[in-house]
Parts: structure tokens; sequence; C-alpha cells
């Protein structure tokens, strides 16, 4: 038993330091949808803000494909590389003009 004290105390402290995704309400999500699908109509460079595993990352590209079903986004990042988000992940999106 002393050992799963001991475990769950180290998970605790790991989890401790994790940030956690913040909560959006609907009217950020839809921004976020409006934001993106109007760098898709202009061919605007889009800054994401992803929480991935505890940890903010941002990307920049431009995104090119929004799969239906999945809500993947597909983005071309500027060194022509593409990389596949969910949009679950995006915490924010900004529109550079």
């Amino acid at each position: 038993m002393p050992e799963h004290k001991a475990l769950n105390k180290k998970i605790g402290e790991v989890d401790y330091f994790l940030n956690k995704k913040p909560i959006l309400d609907e009217y950020q999500v839809e921004e976020f949808e409006n934001n993106i699908h109007y760098a898709m109509e202009y061919h605007l460079p889009i800054r994401f803000r992803l929480h991935n595993e505890g940890s903010p990352q941002e990307l920049d590209g431009y995104c090119v494909y929004i799969h239906p079903v999945t809500k993947e986004l597909h983005i071309q990042k500027r060194d022509s590389s593409f990389e596949k988000i969910k949009f679950d992940e995006v915490i924010s999106v900004i529109v550079e003009d």
C-alpha cells in the first residue's frame, strides 16, 4: 500500500503542473468557426493556439480543408508541409491580415 500512495502522490504532482484546457462557450466556438471560414475564403494566414496534452502550442499557416465528419482541420504550414489538428484542441484563432 505505501507504493500505491506514493504513485498517487507522484501522479498528482504531475497533473498539478499541467495546464487545464479552458472551457469555451458556444459563442467562442462559433467565433472560431467564423474566423476560420473567413480566412479560408480570402486565403489569409491563421495563428492557432492549441491545447495539446496539457501544454499550449501555437501553429501558424493556412487552413485548406475542414473534414465535416471528424472535424479535423488540414493546415498548410509556412514551410509548405501539412498538419492535421482536431477542432476540439483549438483554444484561440487569430486571422492575420
